[in-house]
């Protein structure tokens, strides 16, 4: 392992033209292709409307507390940086930057500007940065936390100086962290909640909390090839059935929908049913401040309790790959050594619950987000602990509501959730186990997985971060920090006349590059 000084005289120095991926920003206005790659014509004024089962928590990106909030996110906002198809970062709003130990210089494009008409120039990055870091409901505080200054250099540069090597500060800003809003509209009170103001490809024309979304394309976006779609509409359809009749009925062109309908939909010849791997994760989310779930033995017990192949194989009908870490296998942070490291052992379990004190077990409050699959999931967990004396009292609550009880109010110890993933690895170990995360309400980390995190982000060394997160996850999972359960994927159903569509590695639906077909006349 390299020293902290090796690593201070180490510079990395990204070229955004070598990881640019061409097909995200060289997109034909106009044509897209079909399967055998054959041109297809695009409608110019093509509309497409996207189900999804989650309302966001805020259209803010520095105060929403969900991952599920992406898609409502990104027709509007635009970060800094963007993510390739594959994960890697890939320019955004900058152009080119250049990352060292002690700071991060970027060059904006030349021209930006918000949908208001506000100048998106180094200024506005800057107030963004500083508001990020400061506003009393930042959601992205831990995000931004190794920033201790950001300047204007000149209009386009700005100029971060960090209080650590960060290599996983470029990642963090193509995320909701880098996402740029209108500095008009946080100063001039602008409930951004309900009222976003970016400089994404799409602009605001209605949002109704609860139902939809409803954006037009902004002609004054940096990459106007990207984007082929007049008109975006997001509609919250929380029933999966009802939201799985809508894409089949041609209400809504593209929806995400559950495993267990995978079956149904592809009998549909109008549908195409994709599963793409993602970084997400299934699991269950812990306060381990709270008893009894402060007690590691209690948590491993749980992690001996549950039958995840049942789990695929009912629940998820097959669909997925069983989580034993916050990795999937073949990640290059996965660790290999801790694949089946707690096989289905209900004894075991019951071995481990006398031995903290509940021979009898105990009850508590299994909170869960009302959305249909995850209810069915906690139900089938709750059964699983019923096996060993733990008996659950079920809570299912909107999802907005559910965070704020576990981030803010503290009131929830355990609830099924998933974790969206994130395209530096980084982002997942700080948020979910960092002194600073959001998603570490308990604020508790061990020192030894406080220093292999802290040397995970400073390092440019992709070698040498593999070995550090196989460390961390090592020490997550041998102190039973996660019940993790499965790498779902991400299925959506996608009706024939929809060109392009597909989600990353993160496992977030971005429309940029998707059309819709022209009408035959």
């Amino acid at each position: 392992m390299n020293t902290a000084e090796s690593r201070r005289k180490r510079r990395l120095v990204v070229s955004a033209a070598a990881i640019l991926v061409a097909a995200t920003l060289t997109a034909c206005s106009g044509t897209g292709s079909d399967d055998s790659g054959a041109d297809i014509a695009l409608d110019p004024n093509g509309e497409l409307t996207f189900g999804y089962f989650e309302p966001a928590t805020s259209l803010d990106p520095q105060e929403g507390t969900s991952s599920q909030d992406l898609p409502w996110l990104l027709p509007v906002y635009e970060s800094l940086f963007s993510y390739s198809a594959d994960g890697d970062v890939a320019p955004g709003l900058a152009e080119t930057w250049e990352l060292s130990d002690t700071t991060l210089t970027m060059t904006l494009h030349e021209g930006l500007t918000f949908h208001d008409g506000t100048i998106l120039d180094a200024a506005a990055v800057v107030s963004n940065i500083e508001r990020g870091k400061n506003l009393p409901t930042s959601s992205i505080v831990a995000d931004l936390a190794t920033i201790a200054t950001v300047e204007a250099q000149d209009d386009l540069t700005v100029v971060f100086t960090l209080t650590e090597p960060d290599a996983a500060l470029p990642a963090k800003l193509a995320d909701r962290a880098g996402m740029m809003v209108s500095p008009s509209a946080f100063e001039d009170g602008t409930n951004l909640a309900i009222s976003p103001d970016g400089a994404g490809p799409w602009k605001l024309v209605e949002y109704s909390p609860g139902d939809r979304l409803v954006v037009e394309r902004f002609d004054g976006y940096w990459n106007p090839d990207a984007v082929e779609l007049q008109q975006l509409t997001i509609r919250l359809i929380d029933d999966d059935d009802t939201r799985l009749n809508a894409v089949r009925a041609g209400e809504v062109d593209v929806a995400q929908i559950s495993a267990a309908q995978v079956q149904l939909a592809s009998a549909d010849q109008t549908l195409e049913v994709r599963t793409d791997p993602a970084l997400a994760i299934d699991h269950i989310g812990l306060n381990i401040a709270m008893p009894p779930f402060d007690d590691p033995l209690v948590r491993e017990a749980i992690n001996y309790a549950i039958d995840r192949e049942a789990l695929l194989e009912g629940l998820y009908r097959g669909t997925g790959t069983i989580a034993w870490q916050p990795f999937p296998p073949d990640y290059f942070a996965s660790n290999p050594d801790l694949e089946e490291m707690y096989p289905y052992n209900p004894e075991k379990a019951k071995e481990l619950l006398d031995e903290a004190g509940y021979p009898d077990g105990f009850t508590f409050d299994f909170k869960t987000n009302n959305q249909p699959f995850r209810v069915q999931a906690t139900e089938a967990i709750a059964a699983m602990l019923a096996d060993i004396g733990i008996d659950s009292n079920i809570i299912p609550l909107e999802g907005p509501a559910l965070l704020d009880e576990f981030y803010y109010q503290q009131a929830v110890s355990a609830y099924f959730t998933p974790w969206g993933g994130r395209a530096d690895p980084s982002q997942t170990l700080d948020n979910l186990f960092g002194p600073d995360g959001l998603n570490n309400p308990a604020k508790i980390t061990d020192s030894d997985l406080e220093t292999l995190l802290t040397e995970a982000r400073e390092s440019g060394d992709r070698d040498q971060r593999t070995t550090l997160f196989q460390e961390a996850s090592a020490n997550i999972m041998e102190n039973s920090r996660m019940i993790p359960l499965m790498f779902p994927g991400v299925t959506t159903a996608v009706r024939d006349n929809v060109v392009g569509f597909s989600t990353g590695v993160t496992g977030k639906a971005n429309f940029l590059n998707v059309g819709v077909t022209a009408a035959a006349g």
